[in-house]
């Protein structure tokens, strides 16, 4: 079996979105998903699952950037939009040839979804299977991301591409100055987590 990272997640609070609530989600986490395509040679396989869940899988390594690039992607597509997610690092298997996980099996999927179900009640990114680096980095990563505005998670999930953007290049992109994009990165606490990542994947 391959080492890698499994994240299992529901969306928070999914019976009181509005019509439409949560398809924009998906929306969002389809696009965290692409971001990740665009890491790595593992696909992400973002796989919905009853109706307000979801899975997806990533290399190792990227499991801390793949997790705060998810809630990014949930986070920037409306006010109070968000989703729990449960980590785990470890032997899994994606089996057949399509595109979703429905026959995937393994340890890190067992110990995801898991992570999932005995995450705290004010939580939103928990592990019990991963390095103690990580376990140590979650909580905080929990407690920054969980302040994102919508414009900040957009930033957010643009500053977490591999290599990473300059502020020019992300002014460029979303049509503002430099400084706003400075200004957003600062108060997000975005550069501080891009350096955690960097941190986690090549320590």
């Amino acid at each position: 079996m391959p080492h890698l990272a499994v994240l299992t997640g529901d969306i928070v609070k999914s019976s009181t979105l509005p019509a439409g609530g949560l398809a924009q989600i998906f929306d969002g986490l389809d696009a965290a998903a692409a971001a990740l395509s665009g890491w790595q040679d593992q696909a992400p396989h973002l796989t919905r699952a009853r109706g307000d869940s979801w899975q997806a899988v990533c290399a190792a390594p990227f499991a801390f950037r793949a997790a705060l690039a998810f809630r990014a992607g949930v986070r920037m597509t409306g006010k109070g939009h968000d989703t729990r997610i449960g980590l785990a690092i470890g032997d899994g298997t994606v089996n057949g040839t399509g595109t979703d996980l429905a026959d995937a099996d393994g340890p890190a999927f067992v110990a995801s979804g898991r992570a999932l179900d005995e995450m705290a009640r004010t939580a939103r990114l928990s592990t019990n299977l991963a390095p103690a680096t990580l376990r140590a980095a979650l909580p905080l990563a929990d407690h920054i991301s969980s302040r994102w505005t919508v414009r900040q998670a957009q930033i957010a999930l643009a500053s977490l591409a591999v290599p990473t953007p300059t502020q020019d290049a992300l002014a460029d992109h979303f049509e503002v100055s430099r400084q706003t994009i400075h200004r957003l990165q600062d108060t997000a606490g975005i550069r501080a987590l891009v350096e955690v990542c960097e941190m986690l994947e090549h320590g």
